[in-house]
């Protein structure tokens, strides 16, 4: 049962846990100033979209960090918010149509995301259960995803995307 200094632990772990999921999050509603159906995005075209949802992302997500959780009940409601940012900048990124020879490297990442989630998943199982290890488990598998999700990125050509909240997009680790 997550009590005491357990919450308080899994909390924290919650917050390092951002440093992976921050920048892999996504901004909900934005535009992209999408081209038509059909039409394919040159590779500046495809980075400076991605870069403007992943700067939604990163948006949503540091608001959602001002409030870290303290109970099972918020570890419950922060990681379904944390689902929930990252599968919106899923979608995002999935509708962007970008020439052949990019897609396949966008793809890669975009597999590294749905990855992500599927692990923030396991994390909110273990919350709604008040399974502090396992939410700590899950969280911590969370981080030491982010290099592999930022190396994607950078494989597009992203420089906004998956970085370690907090960091400039030339700063090292970003």
């Amino acid at each position: 049962m997550l009590v005491g200094k357990g919450i308080r632990c899994a909390a924290i772990t919650v917050l390092v846990a951002g440093l992976g999921v921050a920048g892999c999050g996504g901004g909900d509603g934005g535009t992209t100033s999408a081209t038509t159906v059909g039409e394919q995005l040159t590779r500046q075209e495809l980075i400076a979209q991605g870069d403007a949802i992943c700067r939604q992302a990163d948006d949503k997500f540091a608001q959602l960090q001002q409030t870290p959780p303290t109970t099972p009940e918020t570890a419950v409601t922060f990681t379904q918010s944390l689902i929930d940012i990252q599968q919106n900048q899923l979608g995002q990124l999935r509708a962007l149509e970008p020439a052949p020879p990019l897609q396949s490297s966008l793809d890669d990442y975009l597999k590294a995301l749905e990855k992500n989630i599927a692990v923030l998943k396991q994390g909110l199982k273990a919350a709604q259960q008040s399974d502090a290890a396992g939410y700590a488990k899950a969280q911590a598998k969370a981080v030491k995803g982010q290099v592999q999700r930022l190396e994607l990125a950078r494989a597009v050509g992203f420089k906004e995307c998956s970085r370690p909240a907090g960091t400039a997009p030339g700063s090292a680790g970003g």
